[in-house]
């Protein structure tokens, strides 16, 4: 007793390899431009972060550049507003420690 996939194969002179291949070829190409897409996908966003790398290298430097200059104009404001950074940095810590006691 033949099922419905086996007993129509020879009739239309498909084998089961040829139903089991077929799907297989179609696929190929459609995975090679998956493939090819993520990989410009992978490609666009190396670029873009190390775009974002050097454009905060740039910046970074800019601001050190800026401070540098302004500390030489002003050593003594230069100086207090260190000394007021560091006291009010220290004030914040010690309020947000919780005491050993």
């Amino acid at each position: 007793m033949e099922n419905s996939v086996t007993g129509t194969l020879p009739k239309n002179g498909l084998t089961v390899a040829d139903r089991v291949d077929g799907p297989r070829v179609d696929a190929i190409p459609a995975l090679k431009k998956a493939v090819s897409r993520v990989q410009s996908l992978g490609s666009q966003s190396v670029d873009a972060i190390s775009d974002m790398a050097n454009r905060a290298r740039d910046a970074a430097s800019n601001a050190s550049d800026s401070i540098t200059a302004y500390t030489r104009k002003n050593p003594i404001t230069a100086l207090a507003i260190a000394a007021a950074s560091g006291a009010l940095l220290y004030a914040a810590i010690r309020a947000l420690t919780p005491s050993r006691d």
